[in-house]
């Protein structure tokens, strides 16, 4: 018999999306530079021509933004977020969970490492 109040399955959900949150950090940070990519296609001129100039202009500033605010989460503090609510023990959820978060924090660096840092993405944005 599950003896769960309200407020517990609601702090369970919060916790499951915080959590989950932090695991998924290095895709946030790969959709803002993909969603960056095709806003800004290098070295193309549209058949709208200043219109298309003025939206990649504006976007341009709000995807530096978002690229800043994902990459400090992703770096600075996803991880040390993820390990201390692995140290509290109300906070803790089952061992699967917590290595599938894991596996995909660690695959998330890897493509970051190798899509940004190896093929170098970020510089064939401009």
């Amino acid at each position: 018999m599950n003896s769960w109040t309200a407020n517990d399955c609601r702090s369970r959900a919060v916790l499951l999306l915080l959590s989950w949150t932090c695991a998924l950090s290095p895709f946030i940070v790969l959709f803002v530079v993909a969603t960056a990519a095709v806003h800004q296609p290098a070295g193309s001129k549209g058949a709208l021509g200043p219109i298309a100039d003025a939206h990649r202009a504006m976007m341009r500033a709000i995807l530096d933004v978002a690229w800043s605010l994902s990459m400090m989460f992703a770096a600075y503090l996803a991880g040390p977020l993820w390990v201390l609510l692995l140290c509290i023990r109300r906070c803790r959820l089952s061992w699967k969970t917590h290595s599938l978060q894991g596996v995909t924090l660690g695959l998330g660096w890897l493509l970051i490492w190798v899509l940004l840092v190896q093929w170098g993405w970020l510089n064939r944005i401009q």
